[in-house]
């Protein structure tokens, strides 16, 4: 082909992604509604439950002023609206999530279907998954016709068929007695609201944990339902931030609740694996649970929560030894009935384990713990990325980086501090400002702008810059950057940090959204999935708390 022929091509192609960009724009542009036109649906909610509803006309009262004892009021307020299709090819995208719902006119007969409704129902982010069954992209297409035929008395065909729909967009507000509170950015941040969210993600799981030490795992805020799944890493994840919880406020509750879900994993999880003993939950036993179980009895001993757990750490420790190859890196998996290793590699575990052998070694004061945690980190941040394309591609390092700050004072690692460092230039990239998305994304973390952003990644990667910056505040020879560079590199780590703790600070559950809930009381302090995605999985809340925490224990500085 010559070079006319490959213009022509390539024109083509431009103007063909020109008009189809043209035509989605104008097909998903929202006109705004002047306020004088603006509709108010007014929602009475008990429970979790929308009782009751009102379409107010332009101009009229709202229900939303009047307190209600027994319920809440929301009056949400259309500001604009825009073309929509059922056709499920277009469908699934078209609503931005926590911001957009439906209008549905049939027989003279107006319904929406609001963001309150769809957040209630689970609609949003639920047409279909991705990766990992918890995480989900698109708009529940017949949730939402379900929604709309229920509230217009007909069928769902009949909605599909005839109905004239339309996009629209809202805007929210409770009632008087529950108001909306200040937008909290990175700036705001101080000592007392940091602690105040710790030790409210702390009271939310430690009211889960029952008198065995099970915490609830995983529930459905919405209807207040467990789902039927446990996971002991996590378990033991949790257990290590309720330690570190309990120690930062003095609060006995925490400290109870920590004890018992550590005994739960003592007594009933620690099983023989070959002359050592592991967390296991059947023949095969992964580094990973025991690495985080380690982690939490470590913690329990250095705060002085109770001292018998120093054994328990021995023989974890012994285990994770055991499990090390020469050059460091370590085999993930032990079959208990045969007594073999199974030299393959999880995401997380290595670096779960450097941290446990870091932490255990203040305990112990064994050098062989030492020397083990040292050289997993030196193999996580060197030869286990020695491959083509490694300069181009980044993992879950959050672990590793913790674990690089707990080995400094001991064995430091300047050259795991770089790979740390680099990683957060890569993860700020990534790194959502004000503005720049649909959603309320400042501080988050997210690899497109179709994604809700979800809090977990934003929690774990605020923990590893935690841990970086408490390296660079407390060690000014840390690393061989300049004077300048480093004083840059701290203000780079300070801003990431902020605004990340800032963003999950705003996600938390508090009374404002309690009428989403059908057990309030429960759900409060808990941190969702995301805005719209209401499971509450312990982990979520964990690593929210273990980097307030580490927040909280950062060298004094100005907020």
């Amino acid at each position: 082909m010559n070079g006319r022929g490959l213009a022509r091509i390539l024109m083509g192609y431009a103007l063909t992604l020109f008009f189809a960009c043209l035509a989605l724009h104008r097909y998903t542009s929202l006109r705004a509604i002047e306020p004088a036109e603006r509709r108010t649906i007014a929602s009475r909610w008990v429970n979790g439950r929308r009782v009751a509803r009102t379409i107010m006309q332009p101009g009229e009262g709202s229900a939303c002023t009047s307190p209600d004892p027994e319920g809440t009021w929301v009056c949400e307020t259309v500001i604009a609206e825009g073309p929509l299709s059922f056709d499920a090819a277009r469908f699934a995208l078209a609503l931005v999530p926590a911001r957009d719902g439906v209008m549905a006119e049939l027989g003279g007969v107006r319904a929406f279907a609001t963001p309150d409704d769809l957040v209630a129902a689970q609609a949003y982010d639920s047409a279909t998954s991705l990766l990992d069954p918890s995480l989900g992209i698109g708009t529940h297409r017949a949730v939402v016709l379900q929604l709309l035929a229920t509230d217009l008395g007909v069928s769902v065909a009949s909605v599909e068929r005839e109905a004239r729909v339309k996009r629209v967009r809202f805007h929210s507000a409770t009632g008087p007695e529950a108001p909306l509170p200040t937008k909290v950015t990175g700036r705001d941040l101080t000592p007392a609201v940091v602690r105040q969210a710790m030790h409210a993600a702390a009271s939310h799981l430690a009211r889960g944990v029952d008198a065995t030490g099970r915490f609830r795992y995983l529930v459905d805020a919405t209807t207040n339902r467990d789902r039927v799944s446990y996971n002991w890493p996590r378990h033991a994840g949790t257990t290590y931030f309720l330690a570190q919880a309990a120690a930062l406020t003095d609060d006995s509750a925490l400290r109870f609740a920590c004890l018992r879900a550590a005994s739960l994993l003592r007594a009933e999880r620690m099983k023989p694996c070959g002359s050592n003993a592991c967390i296991a939950d059947g023949d095969d036993a992964d580094v990973g649970s025991s690495a985080l179980a380690l982690i939490a009895f470590s913690e329990i001993v250095r705060t002085g929560a109770d001292a018998s757990y120093r054994p328990a750490i021995i023989e974890l420790a012994q285990f994770l030894r055991s499990q090390q190859r020469a050059d460091g890196e370590l085999m993930h998996l032990f079959n208990r009935t045969s007594g073999t290793r199974a030299d393959v590699q999880f995401l997380y575990s290595t670096g779960e384990a450097a941290l446990g052998l870091a932490r255990a070694h203040r305990i112990t004061g064994d050098a062989k713990d030492l020397d083990a945690a040292t050289r997993a980190l030196s193999y996580a941040v060197g030869p286990g990325w020695s491959f083509f394309g490694s300069r181009y591609y980044m993992s879950e390092e959050h672990w590793t980086c913790q674990a690089m700050s707990e080995l400094w004072d001991r064995a430091p690692n300047r050259e795991a501090l770089a790979f740390c460092l680099r990683w957060h230039e890569i993860q700020r990239t990534l790194q959502f400002a004000e503005g720049e998305s649909a959603f309320d994304a400042d501080g988050s973390f997210s690899f497109g702008p179709l994604l809700t952003p979800r809090v977990t990644p934003t929690s774990s990667r605020g923990e590893a810059a935690a841990a970086a910056l408490d390296v660079m505040m407390r060690d000014p020879n840390a690393g061989t950057l300049s004077a300048r560079a480093r004083a840059e590199a701290i203000l780079s780590l300070e801003d990431e940090l902020d605004r990340a703790l800032a963003f999950v600070v705003r996600r938390q559950i508090r009374h404002e959204s309690r009428h989403l809930f059908a057990a309030p009381e429960d759900a409060l302090g808990a941190l969702p999935a995301s805005v719209v995605d209401m499971q509450l999985r312990i982990d979520y809340a964990q690593h929210a708390g273990s980097m307030m925490a580490r927040w909280l224990e950062l060298p004094l500085r100005a907020h």
